[in-house]
């Protein structure tokens, strides 16, 4: 087994430790809220990629910008 060059093992473990570490810093407790913006920095990670890959940001769906988008 190689040697760990890390501490955490995924960039995902690592975004999870760097949101819950930001809430608890501000005394925030609400898991609810760490979650909440661990899906909103997801969707704008998935909007970025979108775009690179694309070309082109007005390609990008509404309903990927806003989940809540009324049809």
């Amino acid at each position: 087994m190689g040697a760990r060059t890390s501490v955490f093992n995924s960039s995902t473990e690592r975004i999870a430790w760097s949101i819950a570490a930001r809430h608890l810093a501000a005394g925030q407790k609400d898991p609810v809220k760490m979650i909440m913006d661990a899906i909103v920095e997801e969707r704008q990670r998935c909007i970025e990629l979108f775009v690179a890959a694309s070309g082109d940001r007005a390609a990008v769906p509404v309903f990927m910008i806003d989940p809540d988008h009324e049809w």
